[in-house]
């Protein structure tokens, strides 16, 4: 079986970090075997040689330690994927906006923030309907922390949502309640997280 490698490309602006794409890649093939929309990147580690490029030019791309989340990912990948011998091509990580931040909390403030003062537009991370075409289906998971204040986050959310209507690709994810709270598919109790894979795997399995 092939061993997934994740890649990343941050930049950095006004002594905040962003990680502006990521995937992981199984094999060779740049095809999409599919993606994922999550809140924003938290826990990626840069390698030190990525780091000293970062702080030097800015700008850094190249492999990236498999955070939680991506080793969950991955497993959820496996299980869906189970009856094919060997994958090959890449999952696509997106986010609602990319600024890095291990607290999701202070993520989005700063996010807030920055929309607020038209230093970050709110679209910031979207993609183009063409691209997202690519993908066979997306995963949402951006989480279920709401404040009423958060008016930027909420219209990344609603314009990600009709992005996705558009495209007409597949799209799931566990939901909490009707509106547009969805589960993070990493559970911070890690004995929590292999129902969440086998969750996530079976509203796949009932939107294709």
């Amino acid at each position: 079986m092939n061993e997934p490698k994740a890649y990343g490309v941050f930049s950095k602006r006004k002594n905040y970090v962003f990680r502006d794409s990521a995937y992981i890649q199984w094999g060779n093939s740049t095809r999409s075997i599919g993606s994922c929309l999550l809140l924003n990147p938290g826990s990626s580690k840069l390698s030190s040689h990525l780091n000293k490029e970062l702080e030097n030019t800015g700008i850094a791309s190249g492999g990236i330690t498999l955070d939680p989340t991506m080793r969950q990912l991955t497993l959820m990948v496996y299980k869906m994927y189970k009856e094919q011998p060997q994958l090959d091509g890449r999952l696509h990580i997106y986010n609602l906006f990319s600024l890095q931040n291990p607290s999701s909390e202070k993520a989005i403030e700063v996010f807030e923030e920055l929309t607020s003062t038209g230093e970050l537009d709110v679209n910031c991370s979207m993609i183009t309907l063409e691209e997202l075409k690519e993908h066979p289906w997306i995963l949402l998971g951006w989480g279920c922390m709401y404040k009423a204040r958060w008016i930027h986050l909420k219209q990344a959310k609603l314009n990600w949502l009709q992005l996705i209507k558009e495209s007409g690709i597949k799209s799931f994810g566990k939901r909490n309640g009707m509106g547009d709270k969805y589960y993070h598919p990493c559970p911070q109790l890690i004995k929590d997280r292999g129902a969440m894979v086998d969750h996530l795997v079976t509203l796949y399995k009932e939107c294709t």
